[in-house]
């Protein structure tokens, strides 16, 4: 006697279900894990403007108090707080932080000043990079992680 009442599911409907609730899955978990990358991506970036952003605050602050007792001179300033790199390009001068320093973790600072013979006044940029991305501040670089520029008057 043939069974055509039979209730249930048969192998192939329930391999072809498993196989898309299976799809589905993978779509959601990466989703999931692309949202993650680009949430730690993001803090990492506004880390780094943070830490420019404090960067060029700090020099701001401190050309603004030389300028007025009249001891304004960018190499001054800088030189208190990074060492001075020398390069062969006259027209900047490239300042860096200690790579040891445990201010900033796993980052490089690198203040550039281009000068203007004809005046004081002097562009300012601070970039940060990623410390494992940066051997020798004075080279062409990898894109920073974070760049920062100010124009100001000191005279040297």
């Amino acid at each position: 006697m043939p069974y055509n009442n039979e209730k249930g599911f048969s192998l192939v409907e329930v391999m072809a279900a498993f196989v898309l609730i299976s799809i589905i899955l993978i779509s959601f978990f990466t989703l999931f894990f692309k949202g993650r990358e680009t949430t730690v991506e993001s803090k990492k970036t506004v880390d780094a403007t943070y830490t420019a952003q404090q960067e060029m605050e700090s020099i701001y602050a401190e050309v603004q108090q030389k300028n007025k007792t009249g001891s304004a001179s960018m190499q001054n300033i800088l030189s208190t707080q990074y060492q001075m790199k020398s390069c062969t390009n006259s027209a900047k001068t490239i300042y860096t932080n200690d790579t040891n320093d445990t201010k900033y973790k796993n980052e490089v600072v690198v203040v550039e000043v281009f000068s203007n013979p004809k005046s004081t006044l002097r562009n300012v940029m601070v970039s940060v990079y990623d410390q494992k991305k940066v051997t020798d501040p004075c080279q062409p670089k990898v894109n920073p992680k974070a760049q920062m520029e100010n124009i100001m008057r000191a005279g040297d």
